[in-house]
């Protein structure tokens, strides 16, 4: 069957207890994606009222796996726990959002899980699984590249965002469609390869297409430089690095960054934000189960992560947040990430017609200010 492939991904975590088997969880969530998928990169086919049942049974069904995980070997491994419970908590919100008439929405958070499902799998750069592509034939080649990518198909996926590049404007793809392409680029280079030099050469050239808007020639031009200085920066073997040594290492890369600011600080900071998430990733990786340096880590994510503004990495920050508070309760780490998210669900819900914040958020935020005070 076509996804079975994805379950030869999902049963790579070895070594677990008899009774603590997560694989028959894993062939069922698997089972379920596969009947979502079809759904999924379809705004018409996902808000048809005809596919309402069929959506809502797999996502029931995946929030019951997903708990059901949480009871076993998940739990003895730090970074394995944080994912699960990040997961945990995105299809709830997406069940609910899907649950409540929030459609659209629900769809954003559904594409964006298949992130977190790999996450754990993919520890290692310049990983790529063998996934069956979208069965739609009319999904636009933005969808299908963020598909690819969230599916760690990366090269497919690179070449599908370059080539929406390089047929600019004749494709009519629309600027942000174009600057999605770039953002998705940068975390390839940044992230999956950890090739500065390819990213500068890349970056410099696409600065240079005079097709594109002058604000997205100037920004790749300052993520050449960025990916430039970083090429020429000595080589570190993070692996053999400790938890506070990868903090330290990460922090210096933020050192200017303003959290505060809603949008970017400046063009080059988002690389400077995208190699720093490489790092604080491998803090909670580090072994051990809490620490202060894995609070702080948390923080930075949930901070990062709404300024990367990738449709890779939707809604993000604030489950790292929320996980940093669940985590650290009572904790200058915890004060610290509700503050964060305080801002980020104001922003969030903040619009011309002033500040709306739905009830169930004002109890959530509520219920996590008790934790964190």
């Amino acid at each position: 069957m076509k996804f079975l492939l994805m379950v030869l991904a999902f049963v790579t975590l070895t070594a677990y207890a008899e009774d603590k088997d997560p694989r028959p969880d894993m062939h069922i969530l698997a089972s379920e994606i596969m009947a979502l998928q079809k759904y999924m990169f379809s705004d018409a086919e996902f808000t048809a009222p005809a596919n309402e049942a069929q959506i809502k049974k797999s996502l029931k069904s995946l929030d019951n796996h997903l708990a059901h995980l949480g009871k076993g070997t998940f739990q003895d491994d730090p970074s394995l726990k944080v994912n699960l419970s990040l997961l945990q908590q995105h299809i709830k919100d997406t069940s609910r959002g899907f649950n409540e008439g929030n459609k659209a929405f629900a769809r954003n958070m559904l594409q964006s899980s298949l992130q977190l499902c790999i996450a754990c799998h993919t520890r290692k750069k310049t990983t790529d699984f063998p996934w069956p592509e979208p069965d739609s034939k009319n999904i636009e080649p933005i969808d299908r590249a963020d598909y690819l990518f969230a599916t760690r198909q990366f090269k497919k996926g690179l070449s599908v965002y370059e080539s929406l590049i390089e047929s600019y404007p004749a494709n009519h793809a629309g600027q942000w469609n174009v600057r999605r392409a770039l953002l998705s680029i940068a975390v390839y280079y940044a992230r999956v390869t950890e090739d500065p030099a390819a990213g500068a050469t890349y970056f410099l050239k696409i600065s240079k297409d005079e097709d594109l808007p002058l604000y997205l020639r100037e920004e790749t031009k300052a993520w050449s430089r960025e990916f430039a200085k970083w090429a020429k920066e000595p080589v570190v073997k993070e692996e053999k690095m400790t938890e506070t040594a990868l903090l330290a290492r990460a922090t210096k890369l933020l050192k200017h960054d303003d959290f505060s600011m809603v949008s970017d600080l400046g063009r080059s900071f988002h690389i400077h934000r995208l190699r720093a998430t490489v790092l604080l990733q491998k803090v909670l990786e580090a072994p051990g189960d809490r620490s202060p340096n894995k609070g702080v880590a948390l923080l930075y994510l949930g901070q990062i992560y709404p300024r990367i503004s990738s449709s890779l990495f939707f809604r993000f920050g604030e489950m790292y947040l929320k996980a940093c508070i669940a985590e650290y309760p009572k904790t200058s780490s915890a004060r610290s990430c509700y503050v964060a998210l305080e801002l980020l669900v104001n922003e969030g819900f903040s619009g011309s017609g002033g500040t709306n914040i739905p009830e169930d958020e004002q109890v959530e935020l509520m219920r996590l200010r008790r934790l964190a005070f």
